[in-house]
């Protein structure tokens, strides 16, 4: 279980590791969620505020709007680093931790310009 310190501390040695890994296109810190899929998800009231031509209740507005960083982890505020690549066979090059704190690896494919 890493504090939200800790682990943006563990980023700066993460991204030395991984400097070089063609297909590394991220590397930061993320909420690590420990509830299940059976836990009922959070609902997202609409706002009367919501600036025109958005839905007014997406999680990425309430975020933005209302939740302070530090309240976005799950249960006891742990913290992992994130790394996102390009291809599948990364994913073992990467550490699984880091000065303790945990690495996740998510397979995002390439960044295109739509």
């Amino acid at each position: 279980m890493a504090t939200l310190d800790k682990a943006r501390s563990a980023k700066a040695a993460l991204r030395k590791k991984v400097t070089g890994l063609d297909g590394v296109i991220g590397v930061g810190v993320a909420p690590e969620f420990t509830t299940s899929l059976e836990h009922p998800r959070r609902e997202y009231p609409t706002r009367k505020h919501a600036k025109p031509g958005t839905s007014g209740g997406s999680p990425v507005e309430v975020l933005a709007e209302e939740d302070l960083v530090e309240q976005v982890a799950g249960p006891g505020g742990s913290w992992v680093l994130q790394v996102n690549v390009t291809d599948a066979r990364l994913v073992d090059r990467i550490p699984e931790e880091i000065d303790d704190v945990a690495v996740r690896v998510r397979v995002v494919g390439a960044v295109r310009a739509g």
